[in-house]
């Protein structure tokens, strides 16, 4: 659960993608938010949010992971995107998980609402 990635909200990047097409010159640009966040962290923020341990849920099987040295951060520098677009991400890693999270709660709700989910 060590990996660490750029993690981003969709509307965010379609956003700047919008921005993109509005500019005079064609060009290319990285949109992110510049920083990382480990699986782990990801995993914890997301059981917070329904107020359980995470610990008590997950468990990693040895024979799906990869040496963590192999595996190599990723994170973008949006920062020509930041200068010529005016783009900056709005959507911080909490809130990005948090809806995660209620969307993922609304659906099992309707579902289970709807009897195809048996508690």
């Amino acid at each position: 659960l060590e990996p660490h990635r750029d993690w981003g909200y969709a509307k965010d990047y379609v956003e700047a993608m919008w921005l993109m097409l509005q500019h005079d010159e064609p060009g290319e640009w990285v949109v992110g938010t510049g920083k990382t966040h480990s699986i782990a962290e990801l995993v914890h923020t997301a059981f917070c949010c329904v107020d359980l341990d995470w610990r008590e849920y997950v468990t990693q099987d040895p024979k799906f992971m990869r040496p963590y040295t192999e595996i190599t951060p990723l994170l973008a520098d949006a920062s020509k995107a930041k200068r010529e677009l005016g783009w900056e991400p709005k959507t911080t890693f909490v809130e990005l998980v948090e809806m995660m999270v209620e969307a993922d709660m609304r659906s099992l709700k309707r579902r289970f609402n709807q009897g195809l989910l048996i508690a």
